[in-house]
């Protein structure tokens, strides 16, 4: 009994010293609280099977991904809870056992991609600035686990609901936050309204400008509008048009054209599939839409056409750009620059290169992925990323129009919301919520199609 008590007291005074050290390093190093939470965590779950360990790690990055530098540590907004979980769960994932043949339907974009990859390390050797190559390469190796691992761990039907229900609580959560913004003009943390202090009420939500924002709605509405729909009652379809009307006011304020045409798009794409049934009553709503539409262009007019031709500095300077990304092809014979460099020279055409403030980044986006592309990594790099797209069109239309459930409209949805935002943001490279939604759609095609394969044996 004594021996017991003896070792009980000697774990007493090592946690008792241990917490006292914890107390004197963490004022210095706040990161350290990560980690011992991670090591906590990973300690009680240490009796838990790794694949399912890794499930519902994955739920914690798609969770994360969303919420991104609100999930930081406040001395280090950039070392934020998703990069943590996203590197954790690749580590785990080595050593899970694997099953490669639920992915024998998507294993081409999946190939492609990888490919597109391996050409943009290739570019390494001639890049013009290794270090904007090897972030972007990281980007790259990220955004490909993310597609790969939604497909890869959401493997059925009730592992998709559950991961649709964050997605639409946060998406709910997000709705909020814009309507929010538009009524106060407050904005969040790291919204460029709050950073760059715009004065205005365009909402951004938990994103950084007003186009990432709106493609953001515009990606999942399809999603909110299935958990509505799926079941229909008069209290759902209430809420349903309630919320087609408050994102519709959102998406106007943010101003983004791109967001607003796929927001459009996306909520067509949805309705057909909700209402195709009653072909009447579908083509009575578009016919009342077109109405009020006649009705909001008579009384404002002049404002519509504000929103689409009022910008005409970014127009120009957008069509400066790609003039310029173009040029910068040609120059270098269609064979890149090096990914992730053309940013240096769009920089370069629009500033120069003399009086530059310090602290003024010396990189600026394409706003046009395709493009950036081809300029980054030439004509053989940019081909397998144009048979990527081509296989997510081909797959996407099918399950769209040999599928009459709603759930089928969601991956062509979320692809017309891609193309929106492939040339409406800054750039794509790094945000997490376009790579999970081509996830979501890659996911939902594998699922629609292997049971189709099911049906027909």
């Amino acid at each position: 009994m004594n021996r017991w008590n003896e070792t009980w007291d000697g774990k007493k005074r090592n946690v008792i010293i241990f917490f006292m050290l914890l107390s004197v390093v963490v004022p210095f190093v706040p990161a350290i609280l990560a980690v011992l939470v991670i090591a906590i965590t990973c300690y009680m779950m240490k009796d838990i099977p790794l694949q399912k360990l890794n499930y519902y790690l994955f739920i914690g990055v798609v969770i994360s991904g969303f919420l991104g530098p609100y999930l930081a540590l406040p001395a280090f907004p950039s070392f934020f809870l998703f990069r943590i979980l996203i590197i954790l769960h690749m580590l785990l994932f080595l050593f899970e056992k694997k099953d490669f043949k639920k992915l024998d339907r998507v294993k081409i974009p999946l190939i492609l991609f990888i490919i597109w990859i391996l050409y943009s390390i290739f570019s390494l050797l001639w890049t013009q600035s290794p270090l904007l190559s090897i972030m972007a390469i990281y980007y790259q190796i990220e955004s490909f686990y993310l597609l790969f691992a939604f497909i890869y761990y959401i493997d059925n039907f009730a592992k998709l609901k559950q991961i649709l229900t964050w997605i639409v609580l946060i998406y709910i959560v997000t709705i909020a936050i814009g309507l929010w913004e538009s009524l106060t003009g407050d904005h969040l943390k790291y919204s460029a309204g709050n950073i760059l202090s715009y004065g205005d009420t365009r909402p951004t939500g938990l994103l950084v400008n007003t186009n990432d924002y709106s493609s953001y709605l515009a990606f999942y509405i399809p999603v909110l509008l299935l958990c509505l729909f799926h079941k229909k009652t008069i209290f759902k379809s209430l809420i349903g048009i309630a919320a087609l009307g408050i994102l519709t006011f959102i998406i106007l304020e943010t101003e983004s054209r791109s967001g607003l045409i796929a927001f459009a798009v996306v909520v067509l794409l949805m309705l057909y599939k909700i209402f195709h049934h009653k072909i009447m009553f579908f083509f009575g709503l578009i016919m009342s839409t077109l109405i009020g539409l006649c009705f909001l262009l008579v009384q404002h007019g002049a404002q519509l056409t504000a929103y689409f031709t009022g910008k005409t500095d970014s127009t120009n300077q957008r069509a400066f750009m790609y003039e310029t990304i173009f040029q910068l092809c040609k120059e270098h014979h269609f064979l890149g620059v090096g990914i992730g460099v053309t940013p240096k020279f769009v920089f370069t055409a629009l500033y120069g290169t003399s009086n530059i403030p310090d602290t003024m980044q010396r990189t600026m986006s394409a706003h046009n992925l395709w493009l950036s592309n081809l300029s980054d990594v030439g004509i053989l790099g940019f081909f397998p990323f144009i048979l990527f797209a081509i296989w997510f069109i081909v797959h996407t239309m099918r399950v769209y129009a040999q599928n009459q459930q709603l759930l089928a409209a969601i991956p062509i949805c979320i692809l017309v919301a891609f193309a929106a935002i492939s040339i409406g943001s800054s750039s794509i490279f790094e945000m997490r919520i376009v790579w999970l939604g081509l996830g979501l759609a890659a996911t939902l095609v594998n699922l629609i199609e292997q049971k189709r394969d099911i049906q027909i044996t």
